[in-house]
C-alpha cells in the first residue's frame, strides 16, 4: 500500500476486507488491478525516479565489476544460451545452441560446463533442444528439452533421458507442453507449461501425474500457460502463469515499430498456485493484472518477481518484492531504460537484477543492448553494478549459490562473473 500513495482511500478498506481470504499473491494482483481502476494516470504516466537505481561507483583500476569470463566469439557463428545454473561455487552449467550462419544454419544443441568456477569452460553436445534447466545440487539436475526431460548426476557433462515430453492431446506433431521443472528433493518435483499444465512426479521425473488444481481456472487452455515455478527451502512454493487471449484490435504482435508503440497494455488473467508444505497441498487463485510475470525468485522470507509490459507502456518492466511471511508486496524497481530479464534473491536477503538497456525505441528490440546489473541489500534501494563494456544481450540469466559467487549468461554467448569476495576487500 505504501508503494502506491496516490490511490484513493477506499482501496485501503477493500484490501483490508479481503486480507483473510486471499493469498499474498492474490492481494498483490487485486492491489494492482484496483490501482489501475482508481489511478489510471499512475499506471500510464507516473514518474519512475523513486524506483530508479543509483549509478555505479566511479571506476578505478581495481574496482569490482562483472567480468567477461567466457565469450563464444567465432565469425558467422553464434551461441544462444537459454538456461544457466550454478549449484555450487565451482560447478556451473549453461545450455543453448550453436548456430552457424555461414553453413547449414542447423543448430547444434550444446551445454557449456565448468568445474573450476569458470576458469575453463567446455562445450558438451546435447541430444535435445533445451528449454530450461534446474539443479537441486551438484548431483541432481534436470533439463527440459523439446522432446524429453533429462537428468544428470555429473553437473551437466552427461545426460540421461528420464521421460519423454508430455503431449496431453496426443495429436501428431503436437508440441510438448512442459517448459520448466522444479524439485523439492531428488524424487519430488513439478513440471509447468503450456495448455494450463502442471504435473507432479515422485520418482525423479520418470512418471508425471496431472495436478487437478491447475485446471481450476476457467480460462481457455489454448491461450493459458504456467510459466514460472519456485520453492523456498522451508517448503513455500509458487506456480504462476497467465491467460492471454488473441488481440481483438486486429494488430499483429510482430507489427512494425509504430504499431508496437501504439499497442496498448491490456490486463491479462494471472493464474497462481501457492503451497506452504512443499507441494503436498495447493491453493489456486486468479486475478486480472497488467503485464506478465516473466521471472520469479524465492528464498527464505523474500521473493522477487519481474513483470514485463508492452512497448507502449511507461516502462518495459517492473520488479516487485514479496514478503512471504506477511503476505505484503510492493513495487521496488522500474526504470524506462532498464528491461529486467532475471531476478535473484540470496540466502541473506540480498537482491540482484539482470537487465538490458534497450538499443532503440522498442524495449523488445531484437538488437542486443548493453547488459546492466543491479544490487540491493534491502530489496528496496538499488545500485548499479559495474559491467564489462563488451557485454551486450537481448536476454540475461542469473545464477549462483550465494552473493559472493554469482554468474550471468547471455543469449549472445557470454558468461559474466561477479566475485563478491574480491569486491568486499
Amino acid at each position: 500500500m505504501k508503494s502506491l500513495p496516490q490511490c484513493r482511500r477506499p482501496l485501503i478498506d477493500i484490501r483490508g476486507s479481503v486480507r483473510n481470504s486471499l493469498s499474498w499473491a492474490g492481494r498483490f494482483c487485486l492491489l494492482l488491478l484496483l490501482c489501475g481502476l482508481y489511478c489510471p494516470r499512475l499506471l500510464a504516466q507516473a514518474p519512475n525516479a523513486a524506483a530508479q537505481a543509483k549509478p555505479a561507483a566511479p571506476a578505478g583500476k581495481n574496482a569490482p565489476q562483472w567480468k567477461l569470463q567466457y565469450f563464444y566469439d567465432e565469425l558467422g557463428v553464434e551461441l544462444h544460451l537459454v538456461g544457466l545454473a550454478f549449484p555450487s561455487v565451482t560447478r556451473g552449467i549453461a545450455v543453448g545452441a550453436v548456430v552457424d550462419h555461414t553453413g547449414s544454419h542447423k543448430p547444434k544443441f550444446s551445454a557449456l560446463v565448468t568445474n573450476d568456477a569458470g576458469a575453463h569452460w567446455t562445450l558438451v553436445p546435447l541430444q535435445d533442444a533445451p528449454r530450461s534447466i534446474f539443479f537441486l545440487d551438484e548431483a541432481n539436475g534436470w533439463m527440459v528439452g523439446r522432446d524429453a526431460i533429462w537428468y544428470t548426476q555429473e553437473a551437466g557433462r552427461s545426460w540421461k533421458r528420464v521421460s519423454y515430453q508430455i503431449h496431453p492431446q496426443k495429436k501428431l506433431g503436437e508440441e510438448g507442453v512442459v517448459l520448466r521443472v522444479a524439485f523439492v528433493d531428488p524424487l519430488h518435483g513439478f513440471a509447468v507449461g503450456l495448455r494450463k499444465s502442471v504435473y507432479e512426479t515422485k520418482d525423479g521425473g520418470k512418471t508425471w501425474v496431472a495436478m487437478a488444481e491447475a485446471a481450476v481456472p476457467s480460462s481457455n487452455p489454448a491461450y493459458s500457460a504456467y510459466t514460472q515455478v519456485a520453492f523456498t527451502k522451508d517448503g513455500r512454493g509458487m506456480i504462476v502463469g497467465g491467460y492471454t487471449p488473441p488481440r481483438r484490435d486486429g494488430r499483429r504482435e510482430d507489427g512494425d515499430l509504430e504499431e508496437a508503440l501504439e499497442r496498448k497494455q491490456v490486463p491479462t488473467l494471472t493464474l497462481e498456485l501457492e503451497t506452504r508444505d512443499g507441494g503436498e497441498h495447493w491453493r489456486s487463485e486468479t486475478a486480472p493484472l497488467l503485464g506478465v510475470l516473466t521471472h520469479l525468485s524465492l528464498n527464505g522470507a523474500h521473493g522477487l518477481g519481474a513483470f514485463g509490459y508492452a512497448d507502449s507502456f511507461a516502462w518495459p518492466s517492473e520488479v516487485f518484492h514479496f514478503d512471504l511471511k506477511t503476505g505484503k508486496s510492493a513495487s521496488v524497481f522500474k526504470q524506462k531504460d532498464r528491461r529486467v530479464t532475471d531476478v535473484l534473491v540470496d540466502d541473506e536477503g540480498n537482491g540482484f537484477l539482470a537487465a538490458v538497456e534497450p538499443a532503440g525505441r522498442l524495449a523488445s528490440s531484437p538488437i542486443p543492448g548493453k547488459v546492466r546489473m543491479l544490487h540491493s541489500a534491502n530489496l528496496q534501494d538499488w545500485e548499479e553494478m559495474r559491467v564489462n563494456y563488451k557485454a551486450v544481450a537481448r536476454n540475461v540469466m542469473l545464477a549462483g549459490p550465494d552473493r559472493e559467487h554469482l554468474w550471468a549468461a547471455t543469449d549472445t554467448g557470454m558468461i559474466l562473473h561477479w566475485d563478491g569476495a574480491a569486491a568486499a576487500k
